[in-house]
């Protein structure tokens, strides 16, 4: 399973179903699996009172499977496209059937059958068809994506290469000697003359044009121009740009002893735009030819006609039609965007369902689900036009119930194992509680380094004082808090205050949520209010602050490249020459077309450094201020001072257009006067006008307040460092106690340096609470607030354990501030930001929050195990404490490692019932559902180690739960940022994996190498 993720995301989801998911072998792996859960259960008489738990853990699985191949076998999907005031009763199948209809008089016959081919799986039989099966039908092969290529080959012809612009782009053609094809549908030939088309001949060694109207063409490399007049014969030009008559196109290359063939797209978002194509070899009577049939899915396939011998046939290859027994009607179309954005906020179907003599309303959107007959409609999609719906289409009452029950009956054993007298869970904590009352604790030395920073340098940038004129210009910190309470529209639509915008557009610039300035009397920090408001007052100045932080590594060549001693931060205008222009333009260009695994430190940063310069720039023309909303727009778009056109109309219009300038103007006499009286009323002009205008769209008072709160008090990004010295100091005294349990003075600090450890998790708690109430939906929805999540989770848990060993406290502190560490490190993106239509749902707080909190246990578990290996080194004296400690820790990694399991377990399957809910497939292979369920597997298998005799083994069993945690890696973020499906965000290109991370694995397994000769040693002795 594994396996097939990447292959999926390197041919597609279909290569991956006809191999592997839909293969018999696979098919006979679940049976063999559901057959050896029934011999256990027989083998071990698992239906025992006191096996109860362990017997509702298989029965449940054995019902999930029967659900998964009642689902296989006795269900369908499909998709139902209406247009607004039309009603249909037909769905596209998802599955594709090849369909031949022969007809000779009035003799029909029909042949149908389920085709679904890949890139692997090539088709593999031969139709006969007629009265004495006359006609042979052979698909020959499958090519899915299918994209004109050309290939070398010796008995081939000349091939033009025709690059031309349509209203998908840039598009190239390929035209071989004797063909023809239409460019804006108009013909173009080549060695095949055509009157009324652009006809290419070839004599020779020398080619040819002629079109039958006036054409005029530019060579683009000497931007040589000339004339084509109509009907003229004239040499033809290769890389010059030809047009006429609504008609251009260029030939860049010519092919000699070519051929064009139909492969795979090689750009795979191009790809999903493209045709499959199943080539097909008819026969008859020793005559044959050969067709392309095309196939898409969510549409029905176009039928070729065709004369053969004295049949007539109807052939096709694709998703076929389904009639149900009703109708669904489409009043009414709906789509809902965030205000002042393209993007969907919401998007439902206004459908009336005709059934017989009856008829009824009802209204399709995310989550919501129409069933009638035991059709489930789920909103799916719509189109472009946003004037048609997609409705996705599911008819599995019988697999989904029974899956469903299958997840009751493993929730329910789960709860048995937690909570029932004879379970292995209760087993464990009453063994663990024993070695607790021997008070033998063990520990081990933890190496940690200090993390220092340093503050860069800023001089000798321009010759201009732009310290002076800052620190002159100084806005009132009072006032920018103010001026930081306004509102303002983000790109996607999103209404926030400034101070939000602000802080954001600081980090990204600068790297830093402040700006020091200092002419070397005195020096001054400025908030990003400050910044934000300076910038917009006077950005003449700010072209010549040094601002735009340039990385050292990767960042030395761009330096070079503008000219400037080389630091840490550089002005807008070094990065221009004396004419204006961007200096860095040609290296981003090219740096930009480049995979992402082939980047280098260079081309990483220079991209970076480019798209902080792009936001410095619109920060400085005020592109980010849009602070005004237009009373009854119906997209609620607000837009800056600086509108064109006819936006606004009568006083709206003067008052947008002058209040800034009188804002800024205020601002600059209160800097001189030092009253800043005159500025706070102007501000509360702009704040009156935004009330009124923008009633609609303005988010409540609290939540105002909640989100510059939080912005203030950073939280996140101040914790990680208490906790890192908390649990440090923490560890230490565990360490002391081992040795000096009867101290009461480390006794009271332990409890002391704990309580610290448990206020940082309230006010972990607090800050989570508060950016949920700020955004308005539950914070865990995007991959900076999953890390945050987790770390909440490790202290949850290990106050959950704390009482069972000194030790949990202290790693979960370390680990958890590790995480928020990494959460305040430029990789993920900190914003609040809005929500796509299928994640508002109430599932988001379940599923998710369920699923991600399963990383902390069994994150704590891998930590135990880790520290539990590292014991083992040091033990080399066989002491009977550490010993002792061992085995503690050891059962507290099963007892957390079995929470974590349970969790990500229901977690996976409510995603599953999520997923049925949203588009009624409650399990689709998507890799990260697939990585979850292999997660699932691997724990499920480090638990029941114990099991097999030679691995019932302290070492074994914790080095395991060490390596299982790599799957939780790959499901949270390798799936996120290295595989393409409905939970990624990759695009196809593989990220490079940082540096870091092959240190930290080689570390790990030395450790667990280590631990393995030390276990040795300590057996011979």
């Amino acid at each position: 399973m594994a396996y097939a993720t990447f292959l999926e995301n390197d041919f597609g989801t279909q290569a991956v179903l006809s191999i592997i998911y839909k293969a018999w072998w696979f098919e006979a792996i679940m049976i063999l699996l559901a057959v050896n859960f029934l011999g256990n259960i027989w083998r071990y008489k698992l239906y025992r009172k006191e096996k109860l738990a362990i017997f509702t853990f298989h029965v449940a699985f054995i019902v999930i499977l029967i659900g998964a191949f009642v689902t296989r076998y006795a269900s369908f999907e499909g998709l139902m496209h209406i247009r607004e005031g039309d009603s249909t009763n037909k769905i596209v199948s998802q599955d594709r059937y090849l369909m031949i209809e022969a007809k000779k008089g009035d003799e029909v016959e029909k042949f149908e059958q389920k085709l679904n081919l890949s890139v692997f799986k090539q088709p593999d039989l031969v139709v006969n068809m007629g009265a004495n099966d006359e006609i042979e039908i052979e698909p020959k092969a499958f090519v899915p994506q299918a994209e004109q290529q050309v290939i070398e080959s010796e008995n081939g012809s000349t091939v033009l290469k025709l690059v031309t612009t349509s209203g998908e782009g840039r598009e190239n053609l390929f035209l071989a000697s004797g063909g023809a094809l239409l460019i804006n549908n108009y013909p173009v030939t080549f060695d095949r003359p055509v009157d009324g088309a652009i006809n290419i001949f070839s004599k020779g060694e020398e080619l040819f044009i002629q079109s039958p109207f006036e054409m005029t063409f530019m060579v683009m490399a000497t931007q040589n121009a000339g004339t084509l007049p109509a009907d003229s014969l004239m040499p033809l030009q290769t890389r010059a740009l030809y047009r006429g008559e609504n008609t251009q196109f260029v030939i860049p290359e010519v092919y000699e002893k070519s051929s064009i063939v139909y492969l795979p797209a090689k750009d795979q978002e191009k790809g999903k735009m493209l045709d499959d194509l199943l080539f097909v070899k008819i026969k008859s009577d020793d005559r044959s030819q050969e067709i392309l049939l095309s196939s898409f899915d969510g549409n029905f396939s176009e039928e070729q006609h065709l004369e053969v011998g004295d049949y007539h046939l109807d052939i096709s290859y694709g998703p076929k039609p389904i009639e149900i027994p009703f109708s669904i009607e489409l009043r009414d179309f709906q789509l809902d965007r965030y205000p002042g954005s393209t993007s969907p906020s919401s998007f439902a179907s206004e459908v009336t369902v005709i059934d017989e003599d009856s008829s009824f309303p009802y209204r399709i959107y995310m989550n919501n689900v129409l069933d009638h007959k035991g059709y489930r409609f789920f909103q799916a999609s719509y189109d472009t036009d946003a004037l048609g719906t997609v409705l996705s289409v599911n008819q599995d009452f019988w697999g989904t119930n029974i899956t469903y029950l299958g997840y009751t009956l493993m929730t329910l054993g789960m709860l048995l194992t937690l909570f029932g007298k004879h379970s292995r869970f209760q087993i464990i904590n009453k063994q663990l509680n024993a070695l607790k009352a021997k008070k033998a604790v063990a520990t081990v030395l933890l190496a940690t380094s200090g993390l220092g920073t340093a503050v860069a340098q800023e001089e000798g940038h321009s010759k201009f004082n732009y310290q002076q004129s800052l620190l002159t210009n100084e806005v009132n910190i009072d006032h920018a808090s103010l001026y930081g309470e306004l509102m303002v529209q983000d790109m996607d639509g999103r209404i926030k205050p400034i101070n939000t915008l602000g802080s954001e557009f600081l980090r990204k610039v600068h790297g830093r949520s402040t700006f020091t300035v200092s002419d070397g009397d005195y020096t001054s920090k400025l908030n990003s209010d400050q910044v934000f408001l300076m910038m917009h007052v006077n950005p003449l100045v700010w072209q010549q602050v040094p601002i735009i932080k340039v990385d050292d590594d990767g960042g030395k060549e761009i330096v070079e490249v503008i000219g400037k001693r080389e630091g840490e931060y550089y002005s807008f205008i070094d990065f221009l020459d004396k004419e204006g222009n961007y200096l860095l333009t040609d290296m981003v260009d090219v740096a930009s077309r480049k995979k992402p695994a082939v980047q280098n430190a260079f081309d990483k940063e220079l991209i970076k450094v480019d798209e902080r310069f792009n936001v410095y720039f619109q920060g400085l023309t005020g592109n980010y201020l849009k602070l005004f909303p237009k009373e009854g727009d119906p997209a609620n778009t607000w837009y800056t001072g600086n509108f064109e056109g006819q936006t606004f109309s009568g006083e709206d219009s003067t008052f947008v257009r002058r209040i800034m300038p009188m804002y800024y103007q205020s601002i600059m006499e209160s800097v001189r006067e030092k009253d800043w009286s005159k500025a706070d009323e102007v501000l509360g002009y702009i704040k009156k006008y935004q009330d009124i205008k923008g009633a609609d769209v303005m988010p409540e008072d609290g939540i105002i307040k909640a989100e510059l709160l939080y912005n203030k008090l950073k939280l996140f990004n101040r914790l990680f460092g208490y906790l890192w010295l908390s649990g440090i100091a923490l560890l230490v005294v565990a360490i002391l106690k081992i040795f000096k349990a009867e101290s009461k003075g480390i006794n009271l600090t332990s409890k002391v340096l704990t309580g610290l450890v448990f206020v940082q998790f309230l006010a972990l708690t607090f800050n989570l609470g508060l950016r949920w109430y700020a955004s308005g939906h539950a914070p865990w929805s995007n991959g900076y607030e999953m890390i945050i999540l987790v770390g909440w989770g490790l202290l949850f848990f290990a106050f959950v354990f704390y009482k069972k060993s000194n030790f949990v406290v202290p790693l979960g502190a370390l680990f958890s501030g590790t995480l928020l560490f990494v959460a305040f490190l430029d990789w993920l993106n900190p914003e609040i930001t809005n929500l796509v239509p299928v994640l508002k749902s109430y599932w988001l707080k379940i599923h998710v929050a369920i699923i991600v909190s399963s990383y902390a246990p069994l994150g704590l578990s891998a930590l135990l195990g880790l520290m539990t290996l590292i014991f083992m080194i040091v033990d080399k004296k066989q002491n009977v404490k550490i010993d002792i400690s061992i085995k503690e820790m050891t059962y507290i990694n099963e007892m957390s490692m079995t929470i974590g399991l349970f969790l990500l377990a229901i977690g996976t399957f409510l995603g599953g019932v999520w997923a049925n809910e949203s588009w009624g497939r409650y399990w689709g292979w998507d890799p990260k559902e697939t990585w979850a369920l292999i997660s699932v597997i691997i724990y499920a298998t480090v638990l029941h180690l114990r099991l097999i005799p030679k691995l019932n083994d302290t070492y074994v069993f914790n080095t395991a739960s060490v390596i299982a945690f790599f799957s939780i890696i790959m499901t949270s973020f390798g799936v996120n940022y290295y595989l393409s499906g409905l939970h990624s965000y990759a695009k196809g290109d593989p990220l490079p994996i940082p540096t870091f991370v092959y240190y930290t694995v080689a570390i790990i397994l030395g450790i667990c190498t280590w631990a393995y000769f030390a276990k040795r040693r300590y057996q011979k002795s």
